[in-house]
């Protein structure tokens, strides 16, 4: 059984996140976990909720999400109010209780003041212990369609880890996976030779998969990566997130930070 970790605050963007977490169910036994996070009473708000309240929303929300479940469906639902701020509160959960994924909704791309001061999404996919699916208000799953799936790779062991890792979350589903390379101009010799060792390594030890492997190129990647997407029909994209140091933080954001922010495609992140 998959076990899969969804925050909600009833919003609809969170509603959606838990309504794609059950597509993912209807071929593969699911257990999702509901988490609503109550800030510390110390927060003076009048919007804070009495748990009983938080309850009743949840009790109303999982009516509602039964009704609408698709014949077949293996879903179980838990629920959890945990006291603390969510991107804290994730984050622990990750560690203690090592669900295969958090599943998380996002308002909107393009938010500047997010991008500069942060956001619970970004803080989470930078610091859980587990992978993480940030999925768009906007975005869906059909799981009686093929999925095409872009893999970001940089060719390190790290990546061949995540690339199994991705493998065994889309086990059940007929996916097509693109792993694909960025370089600002014609890739040299060495990226060749590191294309094609994985290539032969994947189709070696995933032979029931179908994956294409081939390189980005362009003076910038979002806009590089926004016209493969377009191109190719793009459903996911999945990636490798690296830590630097914090001079690093500082002056070059991160690529996991600008897609995320950037894209209207669910964003599935693994982590060192």
């Amino acid at each position: 059984m998959v076990r899969i970790c969804v925050p909600v605050n009833f919003s609809e963007y969170s509603v959606n996140a838990v309504m794609y977490a059950i597509a993912l169910g209807r071929k593969v036994a699911a257990e999702i976990t509901l988490v609503h996070c109550s800030y510390p009473l110390s927060d003076e708000s009048s919007d804070l909720k009495s748990d009983d309240e938080i309850n009743q929303e949840f009790k109303n929300l999982e009516q509602k999400l039964r009704e609408n479940l698709p014949e077949g469906n293996q879903v179980q639902f838990k629920t959890k109010i945990l006291v603390g701020y969510p991107e804290d509160v994730l984050v622990e959960l990750s560690k203690n209780e090592e669900p295969d994924a958090i599943v998380m909704g996002t308002s909107s791309k393009g938010e500047t003041i997010k991008e500069l001061l942060g956001s619970v999404t970004s803080d989470v996919l930078k610091n859980a212990k587990v992978p993480v699916l940030a999925i768009p208000k906007t975005s869906s799953v059909n799981v009686d369609k093929r999925s095409d799936i872009l893999f970001v790779t940089d060719f390190t062991d790290k990546d061949y880890r995540s690339l199994h890792k991705l493998i065994r979350l889309i086990t059940p589903f007929e996916t097509l996976i693109h792993v694909v390379h960025f370089a600002t101009s014609a890739p040299d010799q060495w990226d060749k030779k590191r294309l094609e060792a994985m290539s032969l390594y994947c189709r070696e030890t995933y032979r029931r998969y179908t994956m294409n492997f081939e390189f980005i190129t362009g003076d910038e990647f979002i806009s590089s990566l926004d016209d493969y997407i377009e191109a190719n029909e793009i459903d996911m994209i999945a990636m490798t997130r690296r830590k630097r140091n914090m001079i690093s933080q500082i002056f070059h954001p991160s690529i996991t930070r600008k897609i995320l922010f950037h894209t209207d495609v669910p964003l599935l992140v693994f982590h060192e």
